[in-house]
């Protein structure tokens, strides 16, 4: 079968990651859709009557999920979508966002889920780029759509979920009520597209990052399996944004791979969290480490306030770790958090402990099973010993793959290997630890210092909550270390604080590493998936 998306939008072979299936679980057969795999085969193997979602005080079994994909599926299909279409899911965490994804990959269409706090202008940048030729969007977020319609190019419908808003276009609810509850699935191939997900373009202009059925099913098969071990009794909880890898992830194909349920909160709070783990029995949850940073300051009583026992694992990405919240939160709420490192175009994790193993909070682990890794001179792309600092350079069932960037897709491969731009070491006994972002590295005096490695230092001190540390430009040395610094509640910042932290890092780190600037802020600027704006930061600085 030809690829049902244009070819020319795909990267050449010669500058296409190498894939490799390491792991049975992740060989396929060639003709797979993901949403067979995801609920379908739970209910003809008799359990359509498990719990599929939890949203608010509403249980969605899978054979209500099922029947809702194919009602909306074949509404789709009525209004002229066609396999390989791209069709945008505009939505909060609701279960109407997972069935728009899982109704249009069913149809052999390609899945775009969007950010709920994008603008018209990034909406048209991105619908345009993908070329899509429909919308689906909750009716709370709808204005920024109509606002960037005139200029979409592609777009031939819009489809609204909710009835708060009036509008002219498809309702949500309606199509689903006039359309069949049966629908076979497209015959798609395993390497046809099923998701797309644009970067949160912290470092220039958002990318889509294509992904296939196959390398969808692979996050499941390696990190969920091996790592995590979920089973049908599990419930996956958490704040990461659906349309955010993490997320999707953690709350849509892990817990559907193994006909386990998924726990959907709309914008999550940190009290929302610990409600949602005593309500719905969350029993994994992601995170990312503010989130469990904040869960930890507003609630520190919480395992007497709320009822965590259900707790047996913690999730934790988009942001390093640092062993000063992995200990706290073993301390207060009795579980391990599993730190990971993953990217949108890697769709998800590739380094992690896993969960029956000793974690090291001071490193990220090992690779997943199924992913190979090593540390290559960022210069001349040989490989680098044990022990010494370089570019992470990744290869197994995912890679990166990105939507008619030919420029970007070759700087990120290297002979077969993905570059996913980060600074790490591998110790002797095998683990990765993690350094920062190859633009995180700050040069001083002709010094590599990783600003990440000062920030879990500084964070250390019981007077701060939160801080990022970025290069500050300096005549004399070049840059210096600058960190900004948020204060715990009651906390003022001082001479003396500042004393204080810079006297911490130069006692447990090379002195030259300790920050000699460092400014008190009420917040830091972050992404809608929660990671800080270190460029924000960075360009400040400059100017």
């Amino acid at each position: 079968m030809q690829p049902t998306v244009p070819t020319e939008y795909l990267p050449d072979a010669d500058i296409s990651p190498e894939y490799v299936h390491a792991v049975p679980e992740a060989h396929y057969p060639h003709q797979i859709n993901v949403v067979e795999e995801l609920v379908d085969r739970h209910v003809e193997a008799g359990h359509g009557d498990r719990p599929a979602i939890k949203f608010e005080d509403d249980v969605i079994t899978y054979a209500d999920l099922q029947a809702q994909v194919n009602r909306l599926g074949n509404a789709l299909v009525d209004l002229g979508i066609e396999p390989g279409d791209r069709v945008v899911a505009r939505f909060t965490n609701r279960p109407e966002a997972i069935v728009s994804c899982l109704a249009v990959q069913k149809i052999g269409a390609v899945a775009l889920p969007s950010m709920k706090l994008l603008r018209a202008k990034e909406l048209v940048h991105i619908i345009n780029n993908a070329e899509a030729s429909a919308v689906i969007v909750y009716d709370q977020l709808l204005e920024e759509v109509e606002n960037a319609l005139p200029n979409l190019e592609s777009v031939e419908s819009v489809i609204v979920a909710g009835e708060d808003v009036d509008h002219d276009h498809h309702q949500f609810e309606e199509l689903l009520a006039d359309a069949e509850p049966e629908l076979t699935a497209y015959d798609t191939n395993r390497d046809d597209l099923a998701l797309m997900l644009y970067t949160s373009g912290t470092t220039g202009e958002p990318k889509g990052a294509i992904h296939t059925h196959r390398n969808v099913l692979a996050t499941a098969d390696t990190y969920a399996r091996y790592c995590i071990e979920p089973t049908p009794d599990d419930v996956f909880g958490g704040n990461p944004p659906l349309p955010f890898a993490y997320g999707y992830g953690c709350l849509v194909t892990f817990p559907f791979r193994f006909g386990a349920s998924t726990s959907l909160v709309e914008n999550a709070s940190p009290g929302d969290l610990l409600e949602a783990t005593e309500t719905h029995g969350i029993s994994v949850l992601a995170s990312i480490p503010t989130g469990f940073n904040q869960i930890l300051s507003k609630f520190p009583d919480g395992p007497e306030a709320y009822d965590v026992s259900s707790l047996r694992l913690g999730l934790s990405a988009g942001e390093p770790l640092t062993p000063t919240t992995f200990n706290n939160f073993e301390s207060e709420y009795g579980v391990e958090l599993l730190d990971g490192i993953g990217t949108t175009e890697m769709l998800h994790i590739f380094i992690s402990h896993r969960y029956d193993e000793e974690v090291d909070p001071t490193a990220t682990g090992y690779p997943v099973p199924g992913y190979e890794c090593k540390i290559i001179d960022p210069d001349t792309g040989e490989d680098l010993p044990r022990g010494e600092a370089g570019l992470l350079a990744v290869r197994g069932p995912t890679g990166i793959a990105y939507w008619n960037r030919p420029n970007k897709q070759a700087d990120a491969i290297e002979d077969g290997w993905s570059l996913p731009g980060d600074i790490f070491i591998q110790r002797a006994d095998g683990r990765f630890e993690y350094k920062s972002r190859s633009d995180d590295l700050i040069v001083s005096s002709g010094y590599n210092i990783p600003g990440p490695e000062v920030e879990a230092v500084i964070e250390e001190h019981e007077a701060v909550i939160e801080v990022a540390v970025v290069g500050s430009p300096h005549e004399e040395r070049g840059e210096i270390v600058k960190a900004f610094v948020v204060l715990a509640d009651g906390e003022t910042g001082s001479e003396k604080l500042i004393d204080e932290i810079q006297t911490h890092v130069k006692q447990t780190l090379a002195p030259y590493k300790y920050p000699r600037a460092v400014e008190f802020v009420v917040s830091l600027p972050r992404t809608e998936t929660g990671k800080i704006r270190r460029t924000e930061l960075r360009d400040k600085e400059r100017e």
